[in-house]
């Protein structure tokens, strides 16, 4: 069985999974070493396999570079891009989730991004966070995967963004 075959069926096991930004943004610049794991989850959320959620904050955080850096027509490719995904729903943020936020982070520390991802992730019901790294691994019964603790030890390379 294949590395994407083997991480399909890791996914399949829950009902809602939670994409971090980082996730979306390894599978958009095509990091050879997450690769397999990125197309086999986008794949598996076209075709109605994986349930799977993201936060608007991960369009927040994809888009910023390219603000900075004026290129405006990347930055509107990439909104494009993140609310064409077949299978994604992109949760907008509101009270009930900064309420969730603020209590995450001063439960686990961290940044406010992590926070408000954690927070939009539980307020949905979804029961696996997936992230490109992460040292969590459970928070309030919702499981935490890596991508980089998902790879073969083999994948090497530098790691991706974060």
């Amino acid at each position: 069985m294949s590395e994407g075959a083997r991480f399909v069926e890791l996914l399949q096991d829950h009902d809602l999974v939670h994409l971090d930004a980082s996730v979306l943004a390894l599978h958009a610049a095509g990091v050879p070493r997450t690769l397999p794991l990125t197309r086999s989850l986008f794949r598996a959320m076209e075709a109605g396999e994986v349930a799977a959620q993201t936060s608007a904050l991960s369009l927040y955080q994809l888009l910023v570079e390219s603000y900075r850096r004026g290129e405006e027509s990347t930055a509107a490719r990439i909104e494009q891009l993140i609310g064409s995904i077949p299978g994604l729903r992109v949760i907008p943020l509101d009270g009930r989730i900064a309420r969730q936020a603020a209590q995450v982070r001063a439960q686990i520390g961290g940044r406010v991004e992590r926070s408000v991802q954690l927070a939009t992730a539980l307020s949905e019901g979804a029961d696996l966070f997936l992230a490109q790294r992460s040292a969590l691994r459970r928070v309030a019964g919702m499981a935490i995967e890596s991508l980089d603790a998902l790879q073969p030890a083999e994948a090497g390379g530098p790691p991706g963004p974060s």
